[in-house]
């Protein structure tokens, strides 16, 4: 990864996305290889590295986490696999596909894969093998022109008992242990069902990862109590700036965390002469990064594969073609809905004893 050649020039919407997504592919590399070199680890040490990165026939790269069921990096690294083969002169799509899955059989995970909105043929392709498409909001892609005068001055309101600031593994000697508190925040934040596990993943990979104002990858961390309740990362690539995992603990929010990290990553690029930061939003975080000045750009799509033999992944990918990704998230939303309800769920309860007990006496 490199931080020259920056985008200075107007640039198309579209060109955007694709820089988005490349730099997105940079990051993953990064972290991947930083992850799997076990640097930081004691020679002797014998724990798992937490990430692989395989290529496939070197055309398309793909990131996994070996013992995790479910993970952010289970992902195929490329945006156009069918132009990617056709440049290397490459044309049996069904082996590097039937590579791709036997890696994910192996690894007992799912694979996702960013396509472009004009890969026709690679869309196909994926759909062939099994691919789901996933629903995509037109907002999720978001870029901010930090040449536009509006969105220099930008601030929120932080409580001043928070302090933002960066990491910077060579003049810190908390720093290591402040990004493994960090992996812990981003799985309870994101609402991972099982943070004791997911967040021994992630807090073993930025461990590893080297961060700090000279590396591609820059990384701001919100301190309250001398506890890490929120973070977020900067990777700097392909020209522009993207933001990622912007987090903040549930029981912390609305203190104005997630705007303060925003403000510091973007205040980053700023310094490094960078035009455009781009990002993927949550719904939540959408809300945020607007008041911010970000505006929306071309999505691009999402598509999963869940292959593997464990029989709960084949039931819901079973479930995910029959009923669609849409139609099981609205219903998901309506039982948290019905859930969050005290009443709800005391009628509920009220419902189960009373046909219990019929059925006792009948």
């Amino acid at each position: 990864m490199t931080t020259t050649n920056l985008l200075t020039e107007d640039i198309e919407l579209a060109e955007l996305s694709s820089l988005f997504c490349k730099n997105q592919k940079s990051f993953y590399l990064y972290i991947a290889n930083y992850a799997a070199s076990n640097s930081n680890n004691n020679d002797n040490e014998t724990a798992a590295k937490p990430l692989r990165l395989h290529k496939v026939e070197n055309m398309v790269d793909c990131v996994f986490s070996p013992n995790m069921y479910w993970s952010f990096y289970n992902t195929i690294l490329d945006t156009d696999i069918c132009s990617t083969m056709k440049d290397h002169h490459y044309n049996n799509n069904d082996k590097l596909m039937e590579q791709i899955l036997s890696l994910t059989s192996s690894y007992k995970c799912p694979v996702r894969a960013l396509v472009k909105p004009t890969a026709i043929n690679t869309e196909n392709l994926l759909k062939r093998y099994g691919f789901i498409e996933l629903p995509n909001r037109n907002d999720s892609f978001q870029y901010i022109d930090l040449l536009d005068e509006n969105n220099v001055s930008k601030s929120m309101n932080v409580n001043p008992c928070i302090k933002i600031y960066e990491l910077d593994d060579s003049t810190q000697d908390d720093c290591r242990m402040r990004k493994s508190e960090w992996g812990y925040v981003l799985c309870s934040s994101f609402g991972f069902r099982n943070p004791e596990l997911y967040g021994t993943f992630y807090a073993d990979v930025w461990q590893r990862v080297e961060v700090g104002p000279t590396k591609p990858i820059r990384m701001f961390i919100a301190i309250k109590n001398n506890r890490v309740i929120g973070g977020c990362h900067v990777s700097l690539a392909c020209g522009v700036a993207c933001l990622f995992n912007v987090t903040t603990l549930k029981d912390e929010r609305g203190q104005g965390v997630g705007a303060g990290l925003s403000i510091a990553a973007i205040q980053s690029a700023k310094e490094l002469n960078y035009r455009y930061m781009v990002l993927q939003a949550s719904n939540m975080g959408s809300i945020v990064y607007k008041k911010l000045g970000f505006k929306s750009i071309p999505p691009y799509k999402m598509f999963i594969k869940i292959s593997t033999i464990a029989w709960y992944f084949k039931i819901i990918e079973t479930l995910l073609i029959i009923f669609g990704v849409e139609r099981i998230q609205r219903f998901i939303t309506a039982i948290q809905k019905l859930l969050s309800n005290r009443f709800t769920i005391l009628l509920i309860i009220i419902m189960i004893i009373g046909i219990f007990i019929a059925i006792l006496f009948r």
